[in-house]
């Protein structure tokens, strides 16, 4: 189980790790001192598989989507790792190029002046509003990039406009300037497919369900004199539900519009695109939108999924998560860490 793309959380499964202290748990999230922990590698049927298959599966292919855990460390390290192993297997014969959900379309050309050494590290960081822990996260994606002349998409739409999706529905976004569409796919964007919307209300289902409760437990009522412990509304909760998958889709559209765009370019390129699962996860999403916008365009999935026990496999509700799985430890999340510093403090 793992935290999505979007908002939402999907109910965590509380691991049998060693138990941290509260405060060695809480310092550990606060630093981002996680460490990588274990992992195996599955094809999508369930099968044994290795980092080696998925390399040499990837000449097969134009666009490589991996689908990651935002808070998973040994996702971030195998995403550094298929990177190298790629530029390293096909970097001669055909161009890499390395695509991210986590920067903004409208950064661009601030992406690619550090990329080309024209602007400083501190410059670029301050200007191109990168993730949360870029540092442990992106960071050895984008200076590998750099250090090796591979050409980066920053492929997510500004969030100032998803948002005004979510408030204002997609037929807002006409109201924009034409210099804001040049960030945007082209308008209208596409519609969310019916397996995707059906796998987006049921993560809002799940989540839902989890209203008022902390890692497995209800949040407790505050005694007098304390302050309430309150729980984030869940997405959904509100009247815009149908406006927020659209938000959704919007990033969808955007990345698959943007990877489209950089294959127009390079024809024979090989794209790793790096996203949260969410938006590849058996197929739908942002592969949907890449279809539309350049169809036939040949593509794989590599889903990082942490999970309590990464020997035994977990298929996926309907289908296969993608073409490889690589089931990684749970208990090194941040999610498992948090949770363990709440446990702990809660038992004192």
């Amino acid at each position: 189980m793992t935290k999505l793309t979007i908002v939402a959380a999907l109910p965590l499964v509380l691991t049998l790790a060693p138990p941290l202290s509260a405060q060695d748990a809480a310092q550990a999230v606060q630093d981002t001192a996680y460490v990588a922990g274990e992992y195996r590698v599955f094809t999508g049927a369930g099968e044994p598989a290795s980092i080696d298959d998925i390399v040499a599966e990837m000449g097969r292919h134009q666009v490589v989507f991996v689908g990651e855990a935002h808070d998973d460390p040994t996702g971030h390290m195998l995403e550094a790792t298929l990177l190298q192993r790629a530029y390293e297997t096909y970097a001669a014969p055909r161009p890499v190029v390395l695509s991210l959900e986590f920067f903004q379309r409208d950064v661009q050309p601030i992406l690619d002046e550090y990329l080309a050494d024209l602007i400083s590290e501190k410059s670029f960081r301050g200007d191109s509003r990168p993730w949360p822990r870029y540092e442990t996260d992106y960071r050895p994606l984008i200076e590998f990039a750099k250090e090796n002349g591979i050409p980066v998409i920053a492929a997510n739409a500004p969030r100032r406009y998803t948002t005004r999706v979510t408030l204002h529905g997609r037929e807002s976004l006409s109201d924009l300037s034409p210099d804001a569409w040049q960030s945007l796919p082209p308008l209208p964007y596409g519609q969310p497919s019916p397996e995707y919307r059906s796998q987006w209300m049921q993560t809002i289902m799940e989540v839902m369900e989890e209203e008022g409760m902390k890692c497995g437990l209800p949040i407790p009522k505050p005694t007098e004199g304390e302050e309430a412990v309150e729980a984030p509304a869940p997405v959904g909760s509100h009247n815009a539900m149908g406006n927020q998958l659209h938000s959704q889709v919007l990033w969808d559209a955007s990345m698959g519009y943007w990877i489209s765009e950089s294959l127009a370019a390079r024809p024979d390129a090989l794209v790793l695109h790096m996203v949260g699962g969410f938006h590849v996860a058996r197929g739908t999403g942002t592969p949907e939108h890449l279809e539309a916008y350049r169809p036939g365009t040949s593509r794989m999935i590599v889903m990082l999924r942490p999970v309590e026990n990464v020997e035994a496999f977990e298929p996926a509700p309907e289908g296969q998560w993608g073409d490889f799985v690589i089931q990684t430890d749970e208990s090194r999340t941040l999610e498992a860490l948090e949770c363990r510093a709440y446990l702990a403090e809660r038992a004192k």
